[in-house]
């Protein structure tokens, strides 16, 4: 699995370096999908969706973010050092519980899936109760594939008390697809 993930971001990769506007402008990052009631898409393609199979992602309905969208949301910054005891850095982008809004969520957990296959349930009580981010953005650019990107989610731990001296555990890095259960 690790090899076909490979060659899945190695394509990524190579269709961002095209030039292809419509990969830059208009490719979803982030699938949500789930116990939402909002949709806006159809079911897996299995044939043209390669890596939602690999990881066994699947579904009949799903609400996508393409970068355009996230980035058309009311951004917040977070100052932090990352990885915890790391470099100070500003990460930017909307709250997560306001992209979770827009697909409507029925459920109480999140299951976040990252591209190098990082699976994380997140209780959706504590994304309410503090103000944690979809990051779309590090130091002013965007998040790539191949490094967080292409979305992270990130907690305010250096300016939330209730989160000093938390790990990462929660951080997730390289999100695509987030699972309302």
């Amino acid at each position: 699995m690790i090899r076909f993930a490979a060659s899945i971001l190695a394509a990524l990769s190579l269709a961002a370096c095209s030039g292809d506007p419509d990969f830059a402008e208009g490719g979803d990052l982030v699938t949500l999908y789930g116990d939402i009631s909002t949709v806006d898409r159809g079911p897996v393609d299995a044939v043209t969706e390669p890596l939602f199979r690999a990881y066994g992602i699947e579904f009949d309905a799903a609400c996508v973010m393409p970068f355009a969208s996230l980035a058309d949301m009311d951004q917040h910054t977070i100052r932090v050092a990352y990885p915890m005891g790391g470099e100070m850095r500003t990460f930017s982008g909307p709250l997560l519980r306001d992209v979770l809004a827009v697909a409507g969520p029925e459920g109480d957990t999140l299951t976040i899936t990252a591209l190098d296959g990082y699976q994380r349930d997140i209780e959706l009580a504590r994304i309410n109760d503090h103000d944690v981010i979809l990051a779309i953005r590090m130091d002013g650019q965007a998040l790539n594939i191949g490094g967080f990107g292409p979305a992270m989610i990130v907690w305010p731990r250096e300016s939330d008390d209730a989160l000093a001296g938390t790990d990462d555990s929660d951080w997730v890095w390289g999100v695509f697809a987030i699972e309302v259960n």
